[in-house]
């Protein structure tokens, strides 16, 4: 169990600044890490955020006085055995106490010993109280926030949220104008990326990003892409005549699967930060595709010379509510403040394009699941200005999506096709 001792390193360093991105703060400990078991750590890492909810109330549970907190390293600790032992079958229970207790300082080792030793003699109403009680913010480890936004949609069952609690999987998308199906999957063979073929998306999906990552020279026509951004595109693709501006574009996915459906198409991908661009430049080069212009644009102020699509897609920033599964840290950090002031802004976003682009279809998406940000968002601030919505539920579904349809647009479900959790509405103006 070398990953312990990391493993409480990483997530100290996140817990105490807790507004930093956990991919980005276990990238940066990563770097600079020579040890083994980085597989473990990751897993180990993503694991504790992803239960966090229901391990801190298994300790509390076992804690001589309630509401008294250990020192946060302390804290880190229990949690990440906890975890091992409730959601892992790798290691021996023996093993993970006694691992426990050798890293913990001095002065907390009676009370992990004593927490973890309980847990041992009650372990199995433990999880039974977890996984089989009527309380869904506790199995699923999910807040009561985003729990009630699942549930205006009719996806707080549990299937939905089990799909919400897994680990992530990605999407491997290829230039269909470089590399057949076939070749594409021979291509990924060569490479050992385990994948599932989805025809129907003309994509591979795989549990194995980071093996792409390391072989994108050899790869070079393939770009990772989720499946519920690629619907995005899809309904674009379906849609568009001439010319497109991507007014939000970083980091460009969307522009580069539209690029790849419709070559003839003009595009420009625009985005308020330059250096977010960068990336979607590189894959340009890389997938050798010339119908796509950059340029940093703040969408709330669009050059109007640049004005002249026929549509315009406004993928807003917004809380990610449905990209849990590879960010688990948003589970605790999507609070009714953040959510406000994301829906606000989404609303002057969507004013803004409305105004600046007033005859053309406009297509609103953002990868989230809370109302706020999607069909409350469209119908206070796209809709008073005469836009009328286009339906979108017929050409997702025979990609193979669940879709719950609202009046203004329609959500992304949890489905067979592993993607992140959308609103989309295609906008026509009067």
């Amino acid at each position: 169990m070398n990953f312990l001792a990391p493993a409480v390193s990483v997530l100290v360093d996140y817990y105490r600044r807790p507004q930093d991105n956990l991919r980005l703060v276990l990238a940066r400990f990563l770097r600079g890490y020579g040890g083994g078991d980085k597989g473990a750590l990751t897993r180990t890492v993503y694991g504790v955020v992803r239960k966090e909810i229901a391990l801190d109330r298994v300790v509390s549970l076992f804690q001589s006085k309630p509401g008294q907190q250990p020192p946060l390293p302390t804290r880190v600790l229990l949690r990440i055995a906890v975890f091992l032992l409730l959601y892992s079958d790798s290691y021996p229970e023996y093993a993970v106490v006694n691992e426990a207790v050798g890293a913990a300082a001095r002065r907390e080792k009676p009370f992990v010993n004593a927490v973890l030793r309980q847990l041992l003699r009650r372990k199995n109403e433990v999880v039974e109280r977890i996984r089989r009680g009527d309380d869904p913010v506790l199995a699923y480890s999910i807040s009561p926030l985003l729990l009630a936004g699942l549930r205006r949609l009719g996806a707080a069952g549990d299937a939905d949220l089990e799909y919400l609690d897994r680990e992530p999987v990605f999407h491997l998308r290829y230039h269909p104008g470089r590399l057949t199906a076939e070749e594409a999957r021979k291509l990924l063979e060569r490479a050992a990326i385990p994948c599932r073929e989805l025809p129907a998306l003309g994509c591979f999906e795989t549990a194995a990003a980071g093996r792409f990552l390391e072989e994108t020279e050899r790869l070079g026509a393939f770009y990772i892409q989720n499946s519920g951004s690629q619907a995005v595109a899809f309904a674009a693709a379906a849609r568009s005549r001439r010319e497109v501006c991507d007014v939000a574009a970083a980091p460009g996915g969307k522009s580069l699967t539209l690029a790849c459906l419709r070559p003839e198409l003009r595009i420009c991908a625009s985005d308020v930060s330059a250096a977010r661009l960068r990336l979607l430049e590189q894959n340009l080069r890389r997938l050798r595709l010339d119908n796509v212009r950059v340029f940093a644009a703040d969408a709330l102020d669009y050059p109007a010379a640049e004005a002249r699509a026929d549509l315009v897609i406004l993928d807003a920033p917004c809380t990610s509510s449905g990209t849990l599964r590879k960010n688990p840290d948003l589970k605790g950090k999507i609070t009714p403040e953040a959510l406000r002031d994301s829906a606000s802004l989404q609303r002057r976003l969507l004013d803004a394009v409305a105004v600046r682009f007033p005859r053309s279809l406009l297509l609103y998406a953002v990868c989230s699941f809370l109302s706020e940000e999607g069909e409350e968002a469209v119908a206070r601030a796209a809709v008073p200005r005469g836009f009328r919505p286009v339906p979108l539920a017929p050409l997702l579904e025979r990609y193979g999506f669940r879709v719950k349809q609202e009046e203004f647009g329609v959500y992304l479900l949890p489905s067979d096709l592993n993607n992140d959790l959308f609103y989309i509405s295609l906008l026509e103006p009067k």
